[in-house]
Formats: C-alpha cells, structure tokens, sequence
C-alpha cells in the first residue's frame, strides 16, 4: 500500500508540474485572459478536470505560475554568479545578457508572464500574488543599481527609475513574437549574439549617463 501511495503521490507532482508548465507557456504566448483550462489540460496531456483537482480552480493554477516569476528573474543562483565578478558593471551586464539569451528558450516563460502583467493592465492574480509575496527577489537586484549609481538607498527613486528604464529594454524584446522579430530585427536570426552584445552596451550607456548625472548632482551639492 505504501508503495502504491508514493507512486501516486510521484504522479501527481508530475501531473501538477505539467500543468503549471503548459498554464505558463500559454499565458507567455496569448495572455491569461485568453488562456482557458481546457487548453492547459490539452497542452499537459491530462483529464480535463485536473486543474480543478490539483489546484482547485483556474485563479489557483495561475498563482502557482507566477509563483514562479521571482526566481526566473533573479534567482539566488543568478545573484551568486552576479556578486563574483570584479565589479557592478560587469554584473550588471552579465544579468542582461542572461534574460536576452533566454528570448527564445520555452522554459523561460515566468519572465515572459511578468511582461506581459507589468506592461499591460496588470490581473487581480499579479496583484494579489504581490500583496502575499512581496518582492523580495526584485529588491535585490534593485541593489545592484543602487550600487552602480553610487547611492546608498536602493529605494531612493533615482534608483527605481534606472531600474525601470533598463529592464523596459529586455521587456520589449521577451515580448516580440519570434516571427516578427525575425522579420522586423533579423539581427536576432543571423548574429543574435552580437545584437545581444549590442543591446546590453545601449542599456550600460544608459545607465552610466545616470550614473554620471548623479556624480554631478553630488559635486554640486543637490
């Protein structure tokens, strides 16, 4: 019997998995709105009630999704490989081509979710999720900006508006449908790697005129 249980209990991790996997990739391709339940079931492979029984409903399965969101933007492994470089530029760098190198990778679908909330009209669910689970993740990486312009407070605003106009850049590409990007920025088919290079050296250069603004308004006393 016991047996029985764990083989039970190992399917249904497995089934609650595919079910969040397949919820996830969906809402990064159409928006959840557009997402029903039966088409996660279809996508996962399994009983059309499945997403009633394993998460009691459709809302409870899209907050198992972007529960996911956090660590897929800044996970403790990606802060780790940040504070090992020489510097807060280069880990900053490191933390943009990362995300721009996963553009085209299905299992990055969480930051995908989040673009698409944090730039459009967010849902009662990312709200929600936002209230119970705070940001925690966000504020750290805030902190590697805060470093970078040389301010102490990583919630002074200053830091907040850096923060939002950097990430706003890889924001527009993870949204970019590939077959327009291909058609629009064939950069992204023929040398992705030099136009992710390219991409990061604009958001750098937009970061250090901050930074050099800040520096000034420091000398002068402001």
């Amino acid at each position: 019997m016991r047996k029985q249980t764990a083989r039970v209990r190992g399917d249904g991790e497995k089934t609650r998995e595919a079910l969040i996997e397949a919820a996830g990739t969906l809402a990064a391709e159409r928006g959840w709105s557009n997402v029903a339940a039966k088409d996660v079931c279809d996508m996962a492979g399994v009983n059309c009630a499945s997403v009633n029984y394993w998460f009691g409903g459709r809302d409870e399965l899209y907050q198992a999704v972007l529960s996911r969101i956090p660590d897929t933007i800044f996970s403790q492994e990606l802060e780790i490989e940040m504070v090992q470089y020489e510097n807060v530029e280069e880990a900053l760098r490191y933390f943009f081509t990362h995300h721009l190198r996963s553009v085209t990778d299905k299992r990055s679908w969480p930051i995908r979710v989040w673009a698409r909330e944090v730039t459009g009209t967010p849902s009662e669910n990312i709200l929600a999720f936002a209230k119970k689970v705070g940001v925690v993740r966000i504020q750290a990486l805030q902190q590697f900006f805060a470093d970078y312009l040389g301010l102490d407070d990583p919630q002074d605003p200053r830091v907040g508006a850096a923060f939002m106009t950097a990430m706003s850049a890889a924001l527009i590409h993870l949204l970019v449908a590939p077959e327009l990007r291909k058609i629009v920025i064939p950069g992204f088919l023929n040398e992705p790697e030099k136009m992710n290079e390219l991409i990061v050296h604009q958001i750098m250069l937009g970061l250090a005129a901050r930074r050099a603004e800040i520096e000034k308004e420091k000398a002068q006393g402001k």
